[in-house]
């Protein structure tokens, strides 16, 4: 994700947090999921499937546009469609399934919606207040994707547990 569009969501979130009070979504750093959360026992094995898709992606652009709602409280940065950001989560729910055996989650599917979240779990009057005060939001925000991350569930919070670089993104050295 782009400094700037990350610094533009934390602007927002802080806005938000100090409108309506505390909200989840907050605490992990903005991100955009390409897959949906699931439970493990031992990460390893998943950072070293992590390590190889790493190595094997080119860079790609990445445009975010406006903003959106979702019925269940969520407020988002809305992912302009793409086809490789597609092909790469359709890839990671494919390889994860076959690999380790984890079922795509319901969402996971045509009707997946790529977004960045910047909220979730407002009551309904918040909500409601938000998407009104975000309506017609015009942004844009164009960036090469050359960076993935590894989340992981703490048990309270989400963290980044690991970033890598696309490998043909990395410096060379001569």
């Amino acid at each position: 994700m782009s400094e700037d569009l990350h610094n533009y969501m934390r602007r927002l979130q802080v806005g938000m947090l100090l409108e309506y009070g505390s909200s989840f979504g907050i605490e992990v750093s903005p991100h955009i999921t390409l897959k949906q959360a699931f439970e493990v026992r031992e990460v390893e094995p998943f950072e070293r499937y992590f390590d190889r898709l790493v190595a094997e992606i080119e860079p790609f652009e990445i445009t975010v546009r406006g903003v959106g709602v979702f019925d269940d409280g969520v407020i988002f940065m809305d992912v302009a469609k793409n086809g490789v950001l597609d092909s790469l989560r359709r890839r990671i729910v494919r390889d994860l399934a076959t690999e380790f055996g984890v079922r795509p989650n319901d969402l996971e599917d045509d009707r997946y919606h790529f977004h960045a979240t910047l909220a979730k779990g407002l009551p309904p009057a918040y909500l409601e207040r938000a998407r009104r005060a975000l309506e017609g939001t015009l942004v844009e925000f164009r960036f090469p994707c050359d960076t993935l991350g590894l989340l992981s569930h703490t048990g309270t919070a989400w963290i980044t547990y690991k970033r890598s670089v696309l490998a043909s993104a990395k410096p060379h050295l001569a």
